[in-house]
């Protein structure tokens, strides 16, 4: 059979419009304007001995006369007209009748009728309303927790009412109940902890219960009292008993009710902040009726418990929230004075775990992560990113089950159940991230949360209420604490101000910047200068010196290598000239991309390096490489200056041996010059890459000092990066990590 699944019953089901009442309690339907009885229910003879039909289209007032009501000494005629045009005012009063029997009567208006509920006085409270307050009041505040105060609530509540069970019932976000407090009979079993499956109580009850903040369910075995209307086009129209303290229940929860042992049910609603917060949920073992002033002096714990409720959050939410926002601002000021912007949200003593009950942070900045606490991998954190980019345009992201959504995630959940992230720039993927480990947990549910589907006579599935209520046991993993609204608020406020200062940062960055290349432009000018006007004199004492050698006056054994020297002197200058001329030109020179086969450029360098130093020439291997789009004239000129020195400083070595290899990842290769040379001392740093900066070791050798500052200044204008490990004596490699496409200056 082909079935129709149809599991909203619960949901739509029109709890408001039953048509009918509990029997503990008679119903008339007024007309607003006339106070002509438009509906009575069909007990109104158990309680004044009057046929409805008798009741029926007559004025209020008969009713009154045939029911044996005292209308002058109870007023009736102005309470009900003052309940219809005024809502707030008290809705109930007690009458009395002629034979000395006493009734609530309950007043509320519903579009246009004005809808009275009488309800027999079955007892009298002994305490007075003032006075439970008053004691409520000293319990509430002096409370040490909350815990404490809504124990107290329950025995207060089981005192007043005499139900077997009380149970205080809170509801989380996702909808569903947890018994947080708990006053029990003997030799009933606990619930406290339990949990309920929000379809326990659907959505239109929910609602219902922010309005109605007392119930009560008598007896789960009465027969209802149907409501009977005074025409055919009343009937038509539900009557609306949404404010009704007797409407009828639904039969679905009455089942529920009675698959659970329960005879009678009375709850109690918890507001807080305008939101259903939970609910006083009591239970009776056989039928009972709670007169209707002890279900307000219940209404009046609950009223006070919501206060209670609202003030102790506001409270820890306020302590929270300020402590939360101090270390933010502390965050903000941090990074303000400090220049490099990672290591201040990374601080030992204030960082980015400092403003969220996070576990974890990480920052992706300009290309590069951060961490501090406990997170996911790099590789991780950029997948979490990338997933981001393509799922959500939130500028504040935040999710405590991260591989519900992320499928993933389930690889790193111990660490990131929980993420909330800020995107600082989506176009260059900058992120904020903070994690929350997971938080398994073992929850006790009263019953197989997932309501059993039955099939109806038309073959559609419906839910029906469950029937079993044994501890079902669910392990929950991959979830973490929720975010609360406070790390949610000050996460957004804290990205405000960071993307602020990254501006203003820029902005600073792009006038130094405009400072520095004039700067530099004035350097390649005085250096092209200066370089240009030395070569003339230059090579003028080098010719009339060779001049000298040719004159046999100028030859003696003393003459002679005086001359020799100035040559070679003047040789050493014009190198120096030449290299400061192309340091000076790289500077101004346009990159030209164009792709490179690595393999053709190394063998040619290394052909020519071998002519060179033919005498002690060292083993160069060259392992492997890989192309790439780059200028090839300076990339050239950047692999001959970093083997011709690895060749030079590795000459003097027993066995001379130079490596050279190349790694592919991703669109980035990485190559290595390893040589077995003289070594560079480690402390000095990025020094090496100075202009006519030559190390101690190196005075054996020839060379200028400008090489390195060449191959540093073309591999900035690739956005290529290079660096080195070394050891006096033991060689040295230098890496350079160039990217495969044309992304240069």
């Amino acid at each position: 059979m082909d079935f129709k699944a149809d599991l909203t019953n619960c949901d739509r089901e029109p709890i408001h419009i039953p048509g009918k009442i509990q029997p503990h309690g008679m119903l008339l339907a007024l007309d607003k304007k006339s106070l002509v009885v438009t509906h009575v229910s069909s007990n109104a003879a158990d309680y004044f001995n009057v046929d409805p039909s008798a009741i029926l289209d007559k004025p209020f007032l008969d009713f009154t006369k045939n029911a044996g009501i005292n209308t002058e000494n109870n007023n009736l005629s102005g309470f009900i007209n003052n309940r219809s045009i005024n809502p707030e005012t008290e809705n109930s009063l007690i009458i009395t009748t002629n034979d000395g029997r006493n009734f609530y009567m309950v007043v509320n208006a519903s579009n246009q009728s004005v809808i009275i509920e009488l309800e027999p006085v079955r007892e009298s409270l002994k305490e007075t309303k003032e006075h439970i307050m008053e004691s409520l009041l000293t319990k509430i505040l002096g409370a040490r927790s909350l815990d404490e105060t809504l124990q107290w609530s329950a025995l207060q509540v089981k005192e007043i009412i005499g139900y077997d069970r009380v149970m205080i019932y809170r509801f989380a976000e996702d909808g569903h109940g947890e018994v947080v407090a708990e006053a029990v009979n003997e030799g009933f079993e606990s619930f406290m902890g339990l949990h309920y499956p929000a379809s326990d109580i659907p959505k239109q009850a929910r609602e219902l219960y922010k309005r109605n903040l007392v119930r009560i369910i008598a007896d789960v075995d009465a027969s209802d009292a149907m409501i009977e209307a005074n025409n055919e086009a009343t009937k038509n129209i539900p009557l609306n008993l949404t404010d009704s303290v007797l409407r009828a229940v639904s039969p679905i929860h009455i089942q529920y009710l009675k698959n659970m042992g329960v005879k009678a049910s009375f709850s109690v609603s918890l507001i807080s902040d305008g939101e259903l917060w939970g609910l006083i949920a009591c239970h009776n073992y056989a039928p009972n009726i709670i007169d209707y002033k002890k279900r307000n002096s219940c209404k009046v714990i609950g009223q006070l418990l919501s206060t209670s409720l609202v003030y102790r959050e506001n409270e820890e939410d306020k302590e929270q929230k300020n402590q939360f926002r101090d270390h933010m601002l502390d965050m903000v000021k941090l990074v303000r004075s400090a220049w490099d912007i990672p290591a201040a949200l990374m601080d030992d003593n204030n960082n980015l775990l400092s403003m969220t009950e996070a576990s974890g942070a990480a920052l992706l900045y300009e290309e590069k992560v951060y961490t501090i606490g406990e997170t996911p991998s790099e590789e991780e954190i950029l997948s979490i990113a990338k997933w981001l980019h393509h799922h959500t345009k939130n500028q504040v992201y935040q999710t405590n089950n991260l591989g519900k959504e992320f499928v993933d995630a389930d690889a790193f959940k111990s660490n990131a159940s929980g993420l909330m992230s800020c995107a600082l720039s989506r176009e260059l993927n900058e992120y904020i991230f903070w994690f929350k480990k997971e938080m398994p947990q073992t929850v006790k549910w009263a019953g197989n949360p997932q309501k059993p589907v039955e099939v109806d006579e038309q073959g559609l599935l419906s839910l029906s209420p469950r029937n079993s209520f044994d501890v079902w046991t669910e392990e929950v993993e991959g979830v973490s604490e929720p975010w609360n609204s406070n790390e949610i608020g000050v996460a957004m406020k804290f990205r405000e101000e960071l993307v602020h200062i990254i501006n203003e940062r820029a902005n600073q960055i792009r006038k130094l910047n405009e400072k520095l290349k004039q700067a530099y432009d004035e350097l390649d000018t005085f250096s092209f200068t200066i370089s240009h006007d030395l070569k003339t004199p230059l090579s003028s004492i080098k010719n009339y010196t060779e001049l000298l050698l040719e004159d046999d006056d100028y030859n003696s054994a003393t003459a002679r290598p005086m001359l020799e020297k100035i040559v070679k002197g003047a040789d050493k200058m014009n190198l120096l000239i030449k290299e400061v001329l192309s340091y000076s030109r790289i500077g101004r020179q346009n990159v030209n991309p164009e792709f490179i086969n690595a393999a053709e450029l190394l063998e040619e360098i290394k052909g020519e390096l071998e002519i060179a130093y033919k005498h002690a020439t060292p083993r160069i291997n060259i392992h492997s490489t890989a192309d790439f789009y780059a200028d090839k004239i300076m990339m050239y000129q950047v692999f001959s200056n970093l083997i011709g020195n690895a060749v030079k400083y590795s000459s003097q070595a027993a066995d001379p041996v130079v490596d050279i290899k190349a790694v592919s990842s991703g669109n980035e290769i990485t190559y290595s010059i390893a040589d077995n040379g003289i070594g560079i001392d480690m402390k000095n740093g990025d020094q090496i890459f100075d202009l006519f900066k030559r190390m101690n070791n190196a005075g054996k050798f020839e060379g200028t000092g400008v090489g390195l500052a060449i191959v540093k200044r073309i591999l900035e204008k690739h956005n290529a990066r290079i660096w080195y490990e070394s050891e006096p004596g033991n060689g040295t490699v230098f890496y350079l990590r160039i990217k495969t496409e044309q992304d240069v200056k």
